[in-house]
């Protein structure tokens, strides 16, 4: 990349990191809609994003990635879900990622995060992930380079604005610079999604204050892995589920040339079919 471009993105990381960044964001249309809590958000220009995501082909490699806005809810564990928990990490009651889980707060993250791990990969169960599968971020701006580096520039090279349009959207729907935000980490052998793939991050920006959690994740494959069959039914490269973004897409129609993309394209098909075939 030319220097130009670095500086281009490290000016806009900046900007949302600076405390001032936080006023540019005030009350839009889409947060005046009926939030449900424990549910996604419908965002348009997230959905667009999203769509873009979907499908990528770069010649020896599939990447696919997912953008969801999902709406905190306020309940805690119960006590079956704390009595688990103590049995099986007795140490997270007063120490873990997500904060001492014998606090409402952490119980409360810990609660919306398996809810949402389950509306993501709805063919997993995700209704027991311990607090230790998952890491907090301490350092966004390695957050934000791994997901420009991994995922949005790819399309930036094609779609010239993509990066910027991306992370002014992110900033539209959570606060960068006041949020927490963490990541998945589960242990190897345990997640058909992660172990599976070349390459995977699953990230939560976590806005408390504007109650929403923004998931941002990525799988790549290798294509070679694609063809030879080692994919899976349940497509843990599409996420294994239909998103908001995936569902508004499918009024607009699909087609199968997902299947057939040429080196650098992007796939704009939602047909979950077609996207199931790219794992056979």
């Amino acid at each position: 990349f030319t220097a130009g471009i670095c500086f281009a993105r490290m000016a806009l990381v900046g900007q949302m990191m600076s405390p001032s960044s936080s006023t540019a964001t005030s009350s839009t249309p889409w947060e005046s809609r009926k939030k449900r809590p424990g549910s996604f958000i419908e965002h348009p220009q997230l959905t667009q994003l999203s769509a873009m995501l979907k499908a990528i082909d770069t010649g020896d490699r599939v990447i696919k990635g997912r953008l969801e806005l999902f709406s905190i809810t306020r309940r805690r564990l119960t006590q079956n879900q704390q009595s688990d928990l103590e049995r099986r990490s007795p140490s997270s009651l007063t120490d873990s990622p997500l904060g001492p889980l014998a606090t409402d707060s952490a119980q409360i993250l810990l609660t919306n995060l398996r809810v949402l791990m389950s509306l993501i990969f709805v063919n997993y169960d995700c209704t027991n992930l311990s607090p230790d599968e998952f890491e907090r971020c301490s350092d966004k701006h390695d957050v934000v380079n791994n997901v420009n580096r991994s995922l949005a520039d790819v399309i930036d090279r094609i779609h010239r604005g993509f990066l910027a349009e991306f992370w002014h959207v992110v900033q539209d729907v959570v606060d960068v610079a006041v949020c927490e935000v963490y990541a998945f980490r589960p242990t190897a052998g345990t997640f058909g999604p992660t172990d599976r793939s070349l390459m995977s991050f699953h990230y939560f920006f976590t806005d408390l204050e504007r109650g929403h959690i923004l998931f941002i994740g990525s799988v790549t494959k290798s294509r070679g892995s694609l063809r030879g069959g080692m994919g899976d039914s349940d497509s843990d490269v599409n996420f294994s589920g239909e998103s908001v973004s995936s569902a508004t897409s499918k009024e607009r129609g699909g087609s199968d040339a997902s299947s057939q993309l040429m080196e650098g394209e992007i796939a704009f098909s939602d047909d979950s079919d077609d996207a199931d075939r790219m794992l056979d």
